[in-house]
């Protein structure tokens, strides 16, 4: 016979966490730990990018989205910085 369509339908897969918002998670915890100092540069968009196995425009989108939430500040051909004051980690 066919298959019966009952009640019971697959759990469907989590979905995966979009990889410039996973950096941008990530970045946030590391800040907050203080493994960077406000003031001092993140690592290259390149470094960065092949640590976390993503693109460099992944990486740029996580750094705008942390720049919006004032946790970092991006200086035009220097390099993104620590915010002087960086807010609290939600948590």
């Amino acid at each position: 016979m066919g298959v019966q369509s009952g009640n019971h339908s697959p759990v469907p897969p989590r979905p995966r966490q979009i990889p410039s918002r996973r950096v941008e998670a990530d970045l946030r915890r590391r800040i907050g730990a203080g493994e960077w100092a406000p003031g001092q540069p993140l690592p290259s968009v390149a470094a960065l990018a092949a640590e976390y196995g993503v693109s460099r425009s992944t990486v740029a989108k996580a750094e705008h989205a942390l720049a919006v939430a004032g946790l970092v500040e991006v200086v035009p051909q220097w390099g993104v910085f620590v915010a002087g004051d960086t807010p609290d980690s939600p948590g």
